[in-house]
């Protein structure tokens, strides 16, 4: 079962936290652009309503300890730029799915990429993870560039998993692995 962490997680530049409702304004001003939410799993915010029920199946995802619902917050600017996910999470095999979203204002800056450093470090040396997982959307050429920059493989393509009104989505499957993960910050470091 995953446990939140006892503060936040902290980067140069970001502080990512357990999310709260009150987050849910600046969120939509993150998902209320339709170029942000493309590629998710749910539609753009179009109002308070549709902010409310993410946030319901927030709540509904996370209360059986399977999933953790974060934001990414700009410290500087002392505001909230996105949002991260652990979720699918099995224990036994000790591995889990990894998701983020964050504002379109912050794209090209290199946020993405720190957030994702602090918050997969806190995955394999915090929970002690084995092996993290994404699914992204074949079309989606940003994130898959982030993740083979973080060190994810290629690991497969789901082919028409999904639909959007755009017809059938592919998805393709990354995987890193603790022990790759270890030995890239060693290098690094």
């Amino acid at each position: 079962m995953f446990r939140y962490p006892s503060s936040p997680l902290t980067s140069e530049r970001l502080e990512i936290r357990q999310i709260r409702h009150e987050d849910l304004t600046d969120l939509f001003a993150v998902h209320s652009v339709d170029a942000v939410n493309r590629f998710l799993p749910y539609s753009t915010w179009r109002n308070e309503d549709d902010a409310q029920a993410w946030w319901e199946r927030v709540q509904q995802r996370t209360s059986d300890g399977k999933a953790m619902q974060f934001v990414i917050c700009d410290v500087e600017a002392a505001r909230v730029m996105g949002a991260c996910i652990l979720f699918a999470y099995d224990g036994e095999h000790q591995r889990a799915e990894l998701g983020y979203a964050i504002g379109q204002a912050y794209w090209g800056k290199g946020y993405a990429r720190e957030a994702m450093l602090c918050f997969m470090d806190y995955a394999f040396n915090d929970i002690g993870l084995r092996r993290l997982e994404a699914r992204v959307d074949t079309r989606n050429q940003a994130s898959i560039q982030l993740l083979l920059r973080l060190g994810f493989t290629e690991e497969g393509c789901l082919r028409q998993w999904g639909r959007d009104h755009e017809g059938c989505i592919d998805l393709q499957l990354y995987g890193l692995l603790h022990h790759e993960w270890s030995l890239a910050n060693d290098k690094a470091g």
